[in-house]
C-alpha cells in the first residue's frame, strides 16, 4: 500500500467529479493529487491525517483540501471486523484550471478564491452542509455547476471553521518521501497503544536516530514524540466521550504508562484535564 500521486480522470462531459463512497471502511493509503478536494464523512469513524494535522473524524465531518495536499482517512479498528458496507462519503474533486479558469475570472468569487488560497493547510468546517452537496450529487447540466459556486460561497463565508496542517508544515509531492512519511504514519498508528522507541520508529524510517529526528522535524515543525502524543490524546479524547472506562484505564490505552503524564500531556493539548474533558460531554 504505497502512498502515491493520485490520478483524477478527466471526463469531458462534467467540469468537475463528484462521487458517492459506500464500503465497510475507509483505508485509502497516504496519497495527493493536484485537485482540490470537498469530503463529507456520511457515516463512520476514525482518524484523519491532513498534512501534519491527526483528529478524529466522525459524521459530519467536512474538510476541503488544497491542492497536493497529503491526506487520508482510516477508520477505527472495530469496523474492520464488519463485511457490511457502514462507512459513507461524498467527494467533490476540481482541477486548478477549474479555480483559475472560471472562479478567478468571476469578480463574484473573490471570496471563494481566498478561501482556496488557505485550503492549502486543510480545511475543517464546523457545520456539514450535507444537503448542498446532495444536491450536486443530483443534478444535471449548468444547474450542478452553480450549485457547487454556490457551496462554495457559503463555505467561504462561514466564519466557523479550523486550518488543519501548521502553517509550517511542508511535504513536497515526492513519491519516495511520501513512501517513507507514509510507513512512519502507518507504524505510528498501528502501535500507539504501545511504547514505540525512536530506534524503532528511525528503524522503520531507515534512518539514524539523529538524521530520523532532523527529518521528522523538518518535515512537520514538531518531534516524533510530540506527534505520537498527538495521536494518543486525540485516541484518549474519543475514549473518554464514547467508552466507560476510568481515565487512568484510558491513558493506559493510548500508550500512557504513567498517569501523571497522561494528564500533563492531554491539558497541554486540550486545556482540560482528562476528567474535566469527560464532564463537559
Amino acid at each position: 500500500m504505497k502512498a502515491f500521486y493520485e490520478k483524477i480522470p478527466a471526463i469531458e462531459e462534467t467540469s468537475f467529479l463528484t462521487r458517492q463512497v459506500i464500503m465497510p471502511y475507509f483505508d485509502a493509503p497516504l496519497h495527493y493529487h493536484p485537485e482540490y478536494e470537498l469530503t463529507l464523512i456520511v457515516q463512520g469513524n476514525g482518524k484523519r491525517f491532513v498534512g501534519d494535522n491527526i483528529e478524529n473524524f466522525e459524521a459530519g465531518d467536512l474538510v476541503l483540501l488544497g491542492s497536493n495536499l497529503p491526506h487520508f482517512w482510516r477508520s477505527d479498528k472495530v469496523l474492520y471486523e464488519n463485511k457490511e458496507p457502514i462507512s459513507e462519503a461524498i467527494v467533490i474533486q476540481f482541477s486548478i484550471d477549474f479555480a483559475k479558469n472560471i472562479l478567478e475570472k468571476l469578480p463574484e468569487c473573490k471570496a471563494i478564491v481566498s478561501m482556496l488560497h488557505l485550503s492549502k493547510s486543510g480545511i475543517k468546517f464546523s457545520e456539514s452542509f450535507k444537503p448542498f452537496l446532495e444536491k450536486i450529487i443530483e443534478e444535471k447540466g449548468t444547474k450542478r455547476l452553480t450549485s457547487l459556486i454556490d457551496l462554495l460561497e457559503k463555505l467561504s463565508q462561514t466564519v466557523d471553521y479550523q486550518l488543519l496542517a501548521s502553517e509550517y508544515f511542508d511535504i513536497k509531492p515526492d513519491d519516495a518521501e511520501n513512501e517513507r512519511m507514509r510507513k512512519i504514519l502507518e507504524f505510528t498508528l498501528d502501535n500507539f497503544q504501545n511504547e514505540i522507541s525512536i530506534d524503532a520508529i528511525a528503524e522503520i524510517a531507515h534512518l539514524t536516530v539523529p538524521s530520523f529526528c532532523r527529518y521528522f522535524k523538518s518535515r512537520t515543525r514538531k518531534t516524533f514524540v510530540d506527534y505520537l502524543n498527538e495521536i494518543r490524546v486525540s485516541h484518549a479524547r474519543k475514549l473518554l466521550i464514547d467508552s466507560e472506562l476510568s481515565v487512568s484505564q484510558v491513558g493506559l490505552e493510548c500508550g500512557f504508562q504513567n498517569l501523571s503524564h497522561f494528564h500533563r500531556v492531554f491539558k497541554n493539548q486540550v486545556g482540560f484535564t482528562p476528567l474535566a474533558y469527560r464532564r463537559s460531554f
